[in-house]
């Protein structure tokens, strides 16, 4: 009969399964857009988020020195 030896086994670290990191496409052309298309609107959330931080600080600098030059 066959005899296993257990010391030629490895334990297994990481159990959890793997999830890919981006998603499969048969055609290389369909990566690079969904890839570039995805950056771009990152970098427009970014853009329109830095764009509303300045316009409150703005407005809330001016309401500042409003209240405090009229008193």
């Amino acid at each position: 009969m066959l005899q296993i030896n257990p010391k030629k086994f490895k334990s297994i670290q990481n159990k959890t399964i793997p999830s890919p990191l981006r998603p499969k496409f048969r055609n290389s052309g369909k990566t690079n857009i969904y890839f570039l298309s995805k950056r771009r609107v990152e970098n427009k959330k970014k853009i329109l988020l830095i764009n509303k931080i300045r316009i409150t600080l703005f407005i809330s600098i001016i309401g500042i020195f409003g209240y405090l030059f009229s008193s």
